[in-house]
């Protein structure tokens, strides 16, 4: 049986499709979206349309690890990272709380700045700067500068 599940409303949608085999298991794995093609690379970018997001020296922890997984209403698990500035991101829509307590500061979507995919949140609180949790699914490891050079 096939089934289709879009996450988010967004121009594109960013959407999930599959194919559920009848004599699989009753109750369906959660998967957990990993990108290991970023764990070397120096410059991120959107793995929709390849512009520039953020680099490797702009990762960050917060709460201990710069890497967390968000679970979502749709049972599919993000991995997601945190940066302290993504210039290739736009922050767009209200602020919203749907990730903590008002105390803990406001979140508001993070998009491609190029294409308008959605990457991510914005996190912001009173006191601080804030940071980006990005989804690493949504990235891709950008050329190396080097190679570029060299062509």
């Amino acid at each position: 049986m096939n089934k289709h599940l879009t996450l988010i409303t967004t121009t594109p949608p960013i959407s999930l499709s599959w194919e559920e085999d009848a004599s699989g298991p009753e109750t369906p794995m959660k998967p957990i979206f990993d990108n290991p093609s970023l764990a070397k690379a120096d410059r991120m970018v959107c793995a929709h349309c390849g512009e520039d997001i953020t680099r490797s020296s702009l990762r960050i922890a917060v709460h201990g690890s710069h890497r967390h997984t968000v679970p979502t209403e749709h049972g599919i698990d993000q991995e997601i990272g945190c940066f302290s500035l993504a210039p290739g991101c736009l922050s767009a829509g209200h602020f919203a709380l749907d990730f903590g307590q008002q105390a803990e500061g406001y979140w508001q979507m993070a998009l491609c700045a190029s294409c308008g995919n959605h990457l991510g949140w914005h996190h912001q609180t009173d006191s601080d700067m804030g940071f980006y949790g990005l989804i690493l699914d949504h990235l891709a490891a950008g050329p190396d500068d080097n190679q570029e050079k060299a062509a």
